[in-house]
């Protein structure tokens, strides 16, 4: 085949595999996280779990899935988006704000407050005309 008869996709209109349900697209490895976090739910409250316990995770796990494989944070990929929560996380606690402390001696809160002057600028001269 011949380069002249050949191209590129441009990326923007690269498609990703997706999932139509209800007349809606849904992005697959979303709906495949989802139905499997769901599924193994299903697995554990039929095996015993606790079933409000069990839907709690299930719906973290379905909500920190989703943030990490479709959310874009400052058009970072979600591998880059996840290390660095995760070196958020797990850097050491060492910077701590203190509330500074503020003693106002009385002789200083009873002077009578300052008003502002105006700059030298916007001051009216006498003038000696």
């Amino acid at each position: 085949m011949s380069d002249y008869l050949s191209a590129v996709v441009p990326r923007r209109l690269r498609l990703r595999a997706s999932v139509q349900i209800a007349g809606m697209r849904l992005p697959a490895r979303s709906f495949l996280m989802i139905v499997g976090v769901m599924a193994l739910g299903g697995i554990a409250i039929s095996l015993g779990a606790d079933i409000e316990r069990t839907i709690w995770i299930s719906g973290g796990a379905i909500f920190v899935g989703l943030a990490l494989l479709e959310g874009r944070i400052w058009g970072r990929s979600s591998h880059d988006a996840a290390r660095i929560v995760w070196r958020h996380l797990n850097r050491p606690k060492q910077i701590r704000a203190n509330q500074p402390q503020v003693v106002l001696l009385p002789e200083a809160s009873a002077l009578p407050a300052l008003m502002p002057q105006r700059p030298r600028w916007q001051r009216q001269e006498s003038s000696d005309e």
